[in-house]
């Protein structure tokens, strides 16, 4: 294990079947244009020993147990401890561009939390769609907690961070179950700062067909049903933060257990795709 030394980290997540991901990742890392950080891995019954890592960065790992939400939140209780002063984070999965760093890096001098764009790749990198951010920010705009009312742009392969906005984030000592964490971060973060978008760097999102985090989203019926009940648990959630959030909860609860409701509307959506 190297020791740390550098103001800035980059942050990934190891699983079980993240290994076969790892050498190109750390490539990734190796070929930015950037190096002024420390890589932290946190290990979900990852064996981090096994893997006899040759890099020159320097990188530490955290084991930690629990749910995938349960572990976002544990370590950036972790990171909140530590000294660094920017976070940049990554999924172990995706590709960077070589300047993304870089640029994050100098957007952070001005901006608490920033984002770039992602261009959408098929497990075998083929591009589904490029620059799918920009369908929908500006370069540089900045966003609060309300763009991201009815879906999340801000995950942790496209954002980075300044520490402040982490030791500010007091709802991290919450104990509730949170199962969407990606969107009840950013949320949170955003009701008391911006965000600032950032097309001149890019993340090559390896999107599953499976997944619901699917990019561009595939309209089908397990897509609409899938999306109810992840609202309806994030609403659920957040239902105490702000009265449009309780508003959202109430409509979805109606949806939630009406399922004769929820198949028409379902029914209703496929029908207008086809018909556009």
């Amino acid at each position: 294990m190297s020791n740390i030394n550098n103001n800035s980290c980059v942050v990934t997540f190891l699983y079980p079947k993240s290994e076969k991901f790892i050498k190109q990742f750390v490539n990734c890392l190796e070929e930015q244009t950037f190096k002024k950080f420390d890589i932290l891995f946190f290990c979900d019954k990852f064996n981090f020993n096994k893997l006899k890592l040759k890099t020159n960065l320097k990188y530490k790992y955290y084991n930690l147990k629990g749910s995938i939400s349960e572990i976002r939140q544990k370590s950036l209780k972790k990171i909140k401890k530590l000294k660094y002063k920017k976070i940049f984070f990554c999924d172990v999965d995706d590709l960077y561009k070589n300047n993304r760093i870089k640029v994050l890096n100098d957007l952070l001098n001005k901006n608490n939390i920033v984002f770039n764009d992602i261009n959408c790749l098929t497990k075998q990198k083929k591009i589904i769609k490029e620059n799918f951010f920009s369908n929908f920010f500006k370069n540089n705009e900045k966003i609060n907690y309300k763009s991201l009312l009815n879906q999340n742009f801000l995950g942790f392969s496209n954002t980075a961070l300044k520490i402040n906005i982490l030791k500010k984030s007091k709802f991290l000592n919450s104990k509730k179950k949170i199962n969407i964490f990606d969107w009840y971060f950013w949320s949170k973060v955003l009701k008391k700062d911006r965000a600032c978008f950032t097309n001149k760097t890019k993340t090559y999102y390896k999107c599953s067909l499976k997944s619901y985090t699917y990019l561009p989203a595939k309209i089908s019926t397990n897509y609409l049903l899938n999306s109810v009940f992840v609202k309806y648990y994030f609403y659920r959630t957040m239902k105490n933060d702000d009265k449009i959030y309780n508003k959202m909860y109430i409509n979805y609860s109606n949806l939630y257990g009406n399922k004769i409701k929820l198949n028409k509307l379902v029914i209703k959506t496929l029908i207008n795709k086809k018909n556009k």
